[in-house]
């Protein structure tokens, strides 16, 4: 949302979170693996040292799962010259099948991918088309409804589909969500996929 609004508000929350103590959990003082990504925006943010360590941590102590590439990914292009970028390729190659969370995971890795390395890069690309072919056919009844049209809106707003061709899928779903007000819906993916509506028709003016 802060990305999308530019908000102090939205920035200040992920700060305010990642200064409050972890509630569980031994040794390092972590981040679950799906807000991972926020210590690269807090490290952007104030240039302290303290995330750059909390990074450093992350990407020794988690096992390799689908949805911490981004976090790797991350890594890789900022801190260790996108050497394992053929890994991480090779981890969604072999996948057979990919749930909604998974496409949610193979949009965020290709986003913090460096275009710089085409061949990785443009493998990913092709992989997102094929398996969102699949998904929209089960647009707007999917119980992985959420998960397909934030994937669809961030691929949009990052070129990796054609607007033209694909957004109205996304808006489709961000519709349905708007004006159900579903309780039962996740509010973090809600607000993701709020944040990629709003980017996507602030290009539009």
């Amino acid at each position: 949302m802060y990305e999308s609004t530019k908000e102090e508000f939205y920035k200040d929350c992920v700060m305010a979170c990642l200064c409050e103590p972890a509630s569980q959990g031994e040794g390092e003082d972590l981040l679950p693996v799906q807000d991972s990504l926020a210590y690269f925006f807090a490290l952007k943010q104030t240039g302290q040292e303290s995330y750059r360590e909390k990074i450093e941590a992350m990407i020794s102590e988690q096992e390799w799962t689908l949805d911490f590439l981004p976090f790797v990914t991350a890594y890789e292009t900022s801190f260790n010259r996108k050497e394992l970028y053929n890994e991480i390729v090779a981890y969604f190659r072999k996948k057979d099948g990919f749930t909604g969370t998974d496409l949610v995971a193979l949009i965020e890795t290709i986003s913090q991918m460096s275009e710089e390395i085409y061949e990785y890069y443009r493998e990913l690309k092709d992989l997102f088309k094929t398996v969102i072919k699949e998904k929209i056919n089960h647009l707007p009844d999917s119980p992985e409804k959420l998960e397909i049209g934030y994937s669809i809106l961030r691929a949009c707003n990052m070129g990796v589909l054609q607007k033209e061709k694909y957004s109205g899928y996304g808006e489709l779903v961000w519709n349905a969500i708007a004006d159900n007000n579903d309780d039962n819906t996740c509010a973090g993916l809600q607000e993701m996929l709020k944040a990629q509506y709003t980017i996507l028709k602030k290009q539009e003016v």
